[in-house]
C-alpha cells in the first residue's frame, strides 16, 4: 500500500471514529474550521482567486454555493447526522441571531495553519483569523445567553478542523515560488514548524475554560511528513 493510500485510510478512520463518538453525545452546536474541503461559502465574500461560486460546483444543490464540490462536504454530512441543518458561513450576512447558536462555519479555501500559506490566492482566511472570528462568535453567544449558559453550549459543541494540506501544496511545495524555501528549510523542520503552530491553535485558552478541539477530519502530520519528504526527494531526483 502506498503512502497516499495510507494517508486516506488515516483520514477515513478518524472521521468514522469521531462520527460514532459524536452520534452518542448530545451535541449542542457545530463549529467548523478549515480550508476548501469544508468551506461552504466564506470565500464568496472576500477578494480571492480561490473561489467555487461557479458551475459545476454545487450542481447537486441546483446552484453554486461556495462549496468546492458538487454537493455536500464531509462536515455537512456529519452535521446532519448529529441533527443540524447546514452550518452557515461566518461571513454571510444572514449568519446572525439564533442561527449562530447552532454553530458557524469559518473555513476558507486556500487557508492554512501558517499565516503565509495560500498567499498566491490573495484573500483567504487562515487558521489564526478563523480563531479570531470564532472569538467574536463566542462573545456574541455569551452576550446573548449569559456566560454560564454559553459555556455549557460550547463545552458540548462539536469543533471540527480540516486544515493542513495548503501548508504543503500552496506553501512549501508551490512550484517556483517555494524553491528558495526548499533549499534553506529541510522538510522535517518545516513540518515541525507546522505542528508547533497547529498545537497552539488547537487549544484555545479562555478566561473561564479551555476548549480542546475534537477533530473529525484532522490531517495526520506524521503521515504528511513522509509524503513531503518523498515528494521533495522525487523533485530532486
Amino acid at each position: 500500500m502506498d503512502n497516499l493510500s495510507c494517508y486516506m485510510l488515516v483520514i477515513l478512520g478518524v472521521v468514522l471514529h469521531n462520527l460514532m463518538f459524536c452520534l452518542a453525545e448530545n451535541v449542542t452546536a457545530n463549529f467548523v474550521f478549515g480550508d476548501s474541503l469544508v468551506d461552504v461559502g466564506n470565500n464568496n465574500y472576500i477578494p480571492s482567486l480561490s473561489k467555487a461560486n461557479f458551475y459545476p460546483n454545487g450542481i447537486d444543490f441546483g446552484r453554486p454555493t461556495g462549496r468546492y464540490t458538487n454537493g455536500r462536504t464531509i462536515v455537512d454530512i456529519i452535521g446532519q447526522e448529529v441533527g443540524f441543518n447546514f452550518t452557515p458561513p461566518y461571513l454571510a450576512p444572514t449568519t446572525s441571531g439564533p442561527v449562530v447558536l447552532q454553530g458557524v462555519n469559518y473555513a476558507s479555501g486556500g487557508g492554512g495553519i501558517l499565516n503565509g500559506t495560500g498567499k498566491i490566492f490573495g484573500g483567504r482566511i487562515n487558521m489564526d483569523a478563523q480563531l479570531d472570528n470564532f472569538a467574536n462568535t463566542r462573545q456574541y453567544i455569551i452576550t446573548r445567553l449569559g456566560e454560564a449558559a454559553a459555556m455549557k453550549l460550547l463545552e458540548n459543541a462539536l469543533f471540527s478542523v480540516t486544515m493542513g494540506s495548503n501548508d504543503f501544496i500552496n506553501n512549501y511545495l508551490t512550484p517556483v515560488l517555494s524553491t528558495a524555501k526548499q533549499l534553506t528549510v529541510p522538510p522535517e523542520k518545516f513540518v515541525g514548524e507546522v505542528i508547533f503552530k497547529y498545537k497552539i491553535q488547537l487549544t484555545m485558552s479562555t478566561k473561564s475554560s479551555k476548549i480542546l478541539f475534537r477533530t473529525i477530519h484532522l490531517m495526520d502530520l506524521r503521515v504528511q511528513t513522509q509524503l513531503v519528504v518523498q515528494v521533495v526527494d522525487d523533485l530532486g531526483a
